[in-house]
């Protein structure tokens, strides 16, 4: 592993409370030697702790640039402000991140933290057993028998010939590789039916709730050596493909479906409307709004980030904002008062705490209040 990627580790590791004593030590000591990644500290912030914590915080997650339009950018500064606490929290010893210190006064958000959400699913089988997956393991991979990622199996006994059912809760994700070697990702609280094998001329999954990205294997019937289809069905959609890249946001509280296409091409077709039918191209995104489709082109990036672990906001309001942080850490949303029409723009990587998440909001007028590790209160500054 090189350089770079052993600090990235470290500073993602810091990040979600999973770093040693040893490996803040290690970090340290690399920060010590590169002083070219510095920011200065006055040694004054050791008195008041508190005060510390909002300075590096403040470091750490962001800045934001606020446009007459009111298109609030995020831009996230990484390795000085972290490498900077982790020298502070090991040579001053002052700062404490998990330690009991009283709430601020003026509330604006608990010590109390709400870590980020991670592998976490269930796999119901076609006979009715529910199987806590491994939060050590990324996702499964479905054929004679059913095992991890690492071909661990992943329960004793044969499988029943039928449907199965993989869902991850709020705060859970998770891989699936399918007999005929497609792929899929599934988001926080969502859930995927599928065959535990495919027969005939049809490949059929349903996508029963939340959000998944499909990576979709070309398969050829053996006899006629035809394409055979995938279909991924929701409540309101089919979306058939022969062999491409795709993410489907079926969330119930979104106001529409989006299918995003990133390579290939899909057919998509309203269950409730069959003359309702779009061709997408890649970068292209069908929306299904009351039985009928609007297409428009898109930065797929935008749209699969959760896939690779961050948060990706394009003009987005505080409330699709927190409708993301509910799912991913678990979390209920209330809203005192209406908030103004501003909009967020950037990214926020997924594996960090909720209150560094939360920081990169505090500048745009949004106070917190975490009552337990369930429930934010969310209001206008005054």
């Amino acid at each position: 592993m090189t350089n770079y990627k052993r600090h990235e580790e470290l500073a993602s590791k810091w990040l979600n409370g999973t770093i040693s004593d040893a490996e803040k030590l290690e970090f340290a000591a690399w920060y010590e030697a590169h002083p070219d990644n510095r920011f200065e500290l006055p040694a004054s912030f050791a008195s008041d702790e508190e005060e510390l914590r909002k300075r590096i915080l403040t470091k750490i997650t962001t800045h934001m640039d606020l446009s007459k339009s009111r298109r609030i950018k995020l831009r996230y500064y990484w390795m000085a402000g972290i490498a900077a606490i982790l020298l502070l929290s090991v040579s001053l010893g002052v700062y404490r991140w998990n330690s009991s210190i009283e709430k601020r006064a003026d509330k604006q958000l608990s010590l109390k933290d709400v870590m980020p959400g991670g592998n976490r699913a269930t796999l119901k089988l076609a006979d009715g057993r529910v199987i806590d997956l491994s939060a050590n393991q990324p996702g499964i991979i479905v054929g004679d028998e059913i095992s991890y990622s690492d071909g661990s199996t992943v329960f004793d006994g044969t499988v029943s010939e039928g449907t199965l059912q993989l869902t991850t809760p709020k705060g859970g994700q998770y891989q699936l590789m399918l007999p005929d070697g497609s792929k899929i990702w599934l988001n926080s609280a969502s859930s995927l039916q599928y065959p535990e094998r495919f027969d005939g001329d049809l490949r059929e999954v349903e996508l029963l709730a939340g959000e998944a990205y499909f990576e979709i294997a070309r398969q050829k019937n053996r006899e006629t050596g035809k394409i055979i289809p995938f279909r991924v069905k929701t409540e309101d959609q089919t979306i058939e493909v022969l062999g491409t890249e795709f993410n489907v946001n079926a969330y119930k509280d979104e106001n529409d479906i989006k299918t995003t296409l990133l390579g290939g091409s899909v057919r998509v077709v309203g269950n409730r409307n069959s003359s309702a039918v779009q061709i997408l191209n890649p970068g292209e995104q069908a929306i299904l709004r009351k039985d009928h489709f609007a297409v428009q082109k898109v930065n797929a990036e935008e749209f699969v980030a959760w896939k690779d672990g961050f948060f990706y906001f394009n003009d987005a309001d505080v409330h699709e904002v927190m409708r993301q942080f509910e799912r991913w850490y678990d979390i209920e949303v209330q809203y005192e008062r209406s908030f103004s029409d501003d909009l967020f723009v950037g990214k926020i990587p997924r594996n960090v705490s909720l209150s560094i998440a939360l920081e990169v909001l505090k500048n745009a007028g949004i106070n917190f209040e975490l009552k337990d590790e369930h429930h934010l209160i969310v209001k206008p500054r005054e």
